[in-house]
């Protein structure tokens, strides 16, 4: 009696089976179906879809290769033009720069002291403000006894500034390096890929290991090779939609652990610098820009994680630093007027009032290190 009961019983549940599996099966379906007209309309390259071919939609830009890798590919899909081999190290280097990493402009320093400046786009200059070469090579004050190179390239992360700094140091005597970064730089060090390929280092066993040298590939050849990693567009839209809560977002993306990669893969780098410097007896300061970007980091308080890991380390460490929030208070008062004065809002970069109160406060600093030069 029992087991005609138990047959019964599965009889009625095997239908209830076979219609589970066929509604996961034809969602899946569904989904896979949905995915490849989704990306079809992504990739297609016709403007009807333009407002889908925004990388910002699907990844991190703080986090990412994918983010970098999307923009290559939905501004150039349609480009033919030749793309320029990479630098075997740098992967990039900025123009004023040969193939040794010599400054154009080292001729001129003649019988005075070099005065280096690593960074990136913030210490380039960007757009029309007065660079710092020009503040400073012009000032009787400084160009008396100094001459200073720019070696800021824009969208270096702190991982090739190092590097840059590595490599080109001993090409002078007697230096003095002001060594630069924008708080945003902490990000880019974790990435193998931003407007082309890079190098990157990682941290094993404690120590600090270079990957992805030499770069042999342009960008359109290296994602060829290495597209992107994106499982699924539709899911990373959903993630990134701005609908979903940020503490779910940010679990899912295992924030956290990143931030704690940064964390520790920037204060290795960072020491190998201060070992280098230090090493080479080499007179230095450090130069922390900070960019105005609502929401991702304001020039007019302490802000994210980085301000408070860059200060920590900077203090535990004792380096001598410029910090330009500090300069912007000092210079903006109880009454500060607009941020447009300092920050120019279209990207983020100084203006040439903001780079005349850094270049004189780099002045300041550089009697600081050589009290017997430079003294009006």
């Amino acid at each position: 009696m029992n087991s005609l009961k138990d047959i019964s019983s599965q009889a009625r549940i095997r239908p209830w089976i076979i219609n589970l599996v066929l509604v996961l099966l034809s969602t899946l379906i569904s989904f896979v179906a949905a995915e490849y007209i989704f990306r079809w309309a992504m990739f297609s390259g016709g403007p009807r879809f333009e407002n889908l071919r925004q990388p910002k939609l699907y990844t991190d830009r703080f986090s990412e290769d994918d983010f970098f890798k999307l923009k290559y590919l939905f501004t150039h899909r349609l480009s033919s033009t030749p793309e320029k081999p990479p630098h075997p190290l740098l992967g990039w280097k900025g123009k004023m720069l040969d193939e040794n990493l010599r400054h154009q402009d080292a001729g001129h320093i003649g019988q005075r002291r070099p005065v280096l400046l690593y960074g990136d786009s913030f210490a380039a200059g960007v757009g029309d403000a007065e660079s710092f070469q020009d503040i400073l090579n012009r000032d009787e004050a400084f160009s008396r006894d100094y001459y200073l190179l720019n070696y800021g390239v824009s969208g270096f992360g702190v991982d090739q500034i190092y590097l840059m700094l590595q490599h080109s140091l001993p090409l002078y005597q007697r230096p003095i390096v002001i060594f630069s970064l924008m708080t945003l730089d902490l990000d880019r060090s974790i990435l193998t890929f931003r407007g082309g390929a890079k190098p990157y280092f990682r941290v094993k066993d404690e120590a600090l290991h270079l990957h992805g040298t030499p770069v042999a590939l342009p960008p359109g050849a290296y994602i060829a090779e290495n597209p992107p990693e994106i499982v699924s567009y539709l899911y990373r839209k959903s993630l990134f939609s701005g609908m979903m809560p940020e503490s779910l977002r940010a679990c899912l993306r295992s924030k956290q652990q990143i931030v704690q990669m940064k964390k520790q893969l920037n204060r290795k780098i960072l020491l190998a610098v201060l070992k280098l410097l230090d090493e080479q007896q080499v007179d230095y300061c450090f130069l922390i820009f900070h960019p105005h970007f609502p929401g991702i980091s304001t020039l007019d308080r302490e802000s994210d994680w980085r301000d408070p890991f860059l200060r920590t380390f900077l203090d535990s460490t004792r380096v001598p630093h410029i910090w330009s929030k500090d300069l912007y208070r000092r210079d903006a008062g109880n009454s500060p007027p607009p941020f447009d004065q300092y920050i120019v809002p279209t990207h983020g970069h100084p203006t040439t009032r903001f780079n005349r109160i850094i270049a004189a406060e780099i002045l300041r600093r550089i009697r600081e290190i050589d009290p017997g030069q430079g003294v009006p």
